[in-house]
């Protein structure tokens, strides 16, 4: 993976509940990754910490969001939970709501009423019970994010197909475009992404420590020398040496031979290689069809 850290967002407009919050999860780490809480007071503040973390349309950073009923108004946080879905068209942030009045906001109307994954007693916020919301949060929230992602960069190639200088470009202009959305800020030190493309045997494209053909290559025959792990029967395979990730999808008569490398800040989990496996057989077979 290319994240550095997790992003969780607490709304509440109680400074003890921050000061707790931030105690109970100091020591949080998932997939091996910290955690970093982010405080807002009120819907307009937590507005606010979500747009400087938006990545693009409809996706931020953060990964979850615990979000007080009760703040400025009596639904403030029912509020922002709509503002979030609605206004900015978030559909992956994790959104659990907290509440010390649910005479307020009854648990089953506000499940049946609003997009959100989860419901509070600030009473029942036990350290156990916050590290399970957000440790099963940002798992689903990396899962999605990544899915949507890689369906976006095969979006984005499809029109310029149909030749493989076109694919070539239009990557390049797609990792160019995401460099945009996440210079600066908690972004920029968030996000990691060292990667490339190599086809039938010529480098394509890479960024950061691979961006030039000869320390891409070298780094991939190293890998090449290790044993690696079957993907399928048609001879794909995977090789992971420390953080370093290489998938190779083998030649068949509808794809086209690719060694993809991507340095992850920890050693991907199985479930991350399945989704890049699946995203280059695709990647591989525009490759193959196109002049």
């Amino acid at each position: 993976m290319h994240l550095t850290e997790f992003h969780v967002l607490l709304v509440d407009d109680e400074p003890d509940v921050h000061e707790i919050s931030r105690l109970a999860m100091r020591q949080f780490r998932v997939f091996g990754l910290p955690i970093r809480l982010h405080s807002a007071t009120s819907k307009d503040e937590a507005i606010q910490l979500l747009e400087s973390l938006r990545l693009g349309p409809g996706f931020s950073l953060a990964s979850v969001a615990l979000i007080d009923v009760v703040m400025e108004t009596e639904h403030a946080g029912l509020e922002l939970c709509e503002y979030i879905r609605d206004v900015m068209k978030n559909r992956t942030l994790q959104i659990h709501v907290r509440t010390g009045q649910p005479g307020l906001a009854p648990e089953r109307s506000v499940l049946d009423r609003y997009d959100i994954q989860g419901y509070l007693a600030k009473a029942e916020a036990t350290a156990d019970k916050l590290y399970t919301l957000v440790k099963a949060g940002v798992r689903e929230h990396y899962f999605t994010g990544l899915s949507h992602g890689l369906q976006d960069i095969l979006d984005y190639l499809i029109p310029s197909a149909s030749t493989r200088s076109g694919i070539a470009e239009s990557l390049r202009a797609f990792e160019r475009l995401a460099r945009v959305h996440r210079s600066g800020g908690d972004k920029a030190e968030t996000i990691k992404a060292p990667l490339c493309y190599i086809l039938e045997g010529e480098f394509v494209t890479g960024l950061e420590d691979w961006s030039e053909s000869c320390p891409a290559l070298a780094r991939r025959d190293e890998l090449l020398a290790l044993p690696a792990q079957k993907l399928n029967d048609d001879g794909d395979c995977y090789t992971i040496d420390g953080r370093d990730l290489l998938i190779q999808i083998a030649p068949t008569a509808t794809k086209a031979a690719l060694h993809y490398m991507l340095r992850s800040t920890v050693a991907p989990p199985d479930w991350e290689v399945f989704l890049y496996h699946r995203y280059l057989r695709t990647f591989s077979a525009l490759w193959k069809q196109a002049r």
